[in-house]
């Protein structure tokens, strides 16, 4: 009987390369594993997620630098004069540096570079989840397009072969006109259902290529056939599964994001304390040897820097941004818990026609075979005959249908929780 899971067959090709093949040659075979491994590699979207990883990390590691000594090296030349006095020269070289000792707003900055960092992270695992769940489908619909195909060649021989039984008995004079311009046009309608579905093959097999990464159409073939998947969502655990949700731990760092800016508003009020300190030499030529040197702190308190009103209205304005977010926040996790509760429940449901199915189908077979056996033997007419055969295609179309759905009610679900590439 059938499977549990959507099976690709394990056969990798030893040198994976998308050269567009002679057309001698036969098409591509790509198993599931294979369309990951180069939607990893390929993937124009997943890639700007990665550089944008890189680039808050070197942001980050760039704040770092608001608390470090800042150094500043000078020299030079001055000429000068005074009437009647004549002109004299003045050089000067010298040696300063400074260093924050007490800045919030600095280690504000860098907290918050910290938090902008992990967000990235959190956005390209929402990425990568995101394009599983397309390149999942994807390949789904090119193992339904071509079992499809096989589905429709298979509905023509059926109506083929029985507008031949009723063309004989058209013939012999015990069959009506109608009925066979009937039946013949069914197996008409069948041809062009089989030109449909090959058409309708090339496109699943475009858009698979461009989950992964490739523009041009190509003749690709998935290594799998359709089954009714198996998942169990652990609703007992479902709050821990919700906190680990990408787009939940990036709306999280959002919110850490607006509480850090809401701190940095109260630090507009908070005295800044620096230490500098510089030496340097002064003359008339060029490596002078007068020296002078200097230490100094600098404490710094801000009264009224940016206006009578500007610290009240802008600390209540960032406290007002944090509550927001804070309720979006909880108002995302409500709505995810009530998405994959009943994301559960439609794949179960789909699960379950599919399964349910499989055995209408083997009854419509049988029916079918017995059908054409009554009808040889005059004990059954053509319209009973038709409406078995019609039976018998609903059911072997459905059954697609029905699988198909199961498998990518299965992978909507899984993209809810988060389940990115990376895990394949």
């Amino acid at each position: 009987m059938m499977k549990k899971i959507l099976l690709p067959v394990l056969m990798l090709f030893p040198a994976f390369s998308f050269a567009a093949p002679a057309s001698s040659e036969p098409p591509l075979e790509l198993s599931w594993k294979d369309c990951v491994r180069a939607a990893l590699d390929n993937n124009p979207g997943l890639k700007a997620r990665k550089l944008a990883i890189e680039q808050y990390k070197y942001l980050y590691q760039a704040g770092f630098n608001a608390y470090l000594p800042s150094v500043n090296i000078s020299n030079s030349v001055t000429r000068s004069a005074t009437d009647p006095s004549s002109p004299s020269n003045k050089v000067s070289a010298g040696v300063s540096a400074s260093e924050p000792i007490f800045n919030l707003k600095a280690l504000s900055s860098i907290r918050n570079s910290k938090i902008s960092y992990e967000k990235a992270d959190a956005d390209y695992r929402a990425e990568s989840a995101s394009l599983r769940q397309a390149l999942y489908s994807a390949f789904v619909n090119l193992v339904y397009a071509q079992e499809n195909v096989a589905t429709q060649k298979k509905i023509l021989v059926i109506r083929g072969n029985n507008a031949q039984l009723v063309k004989l008995d058209y013939d012999s004079g015990t069959e009506s006109r109608g009925n066979m311009m009937y039946s013949a046009a069914l197996a008409e309608l069948s041809k062009s259902n089989v030109l449909q579905a090959e058409r309708s093959l090339d496109s699943a097999r475009l858009d698979l290529l461009n989950g992964m990464g490739f523009s041009e159409l190509r003749p690709i073939v998935a290594i799998a056939s359709l089954t009714a998947p198996d998942y169990t969502l652990d609703a007992e655990n479902l709050k821990k599964i919700i906190d680990n949700i990408p787009q939940v731990v990036s709306q999280e760092k959002g919110v850490e994001s607006l509480k850090e800016h809401m701190l940095s508003a109260k630090y507009d009020l908070y005295p800044t304390l620096s230490a500098s300190q510089s030496v340097g030499w002064s003359g008339s030529s060029e490596f002078p040897a007068t020296r002078g040197w200097s230490l100094g702190l600098s404490l710094n308190l801000p009264i009224f820097s940016s206006g009578i009103t500007y610290y009240a209205n802008n600390s209540k304005a960032a406290g007002l941004a944090l509550k927001s977010g804070e309720a979006s926040l909880a108002d995302m996790k409500n709505s995810l818990d009530s998405s994959i509760r009943s994301g559960y429940n439609d794949f179960l449901n789909a699960k379950d026609n599919a399964l349910v199915n499989v055995g209408i189908l083997d009854a419509d077979e049988e029916r079918y075979k017995e059908s054409q056996i009554k009808y040889q033997a005059g004990k059954m007419s053509f319209i009973d005959l038709e409406t078995t055969e019609q039976s018998l295609v609903d059911a072997q179309l459905n059954q697609l249908s029905y699988f198909k759905k199961a498998n990518t009610s299965k992978i909507s679900l899984e993209s809810l929780i988060g389940i990115g590439l990376e895990g394949e």
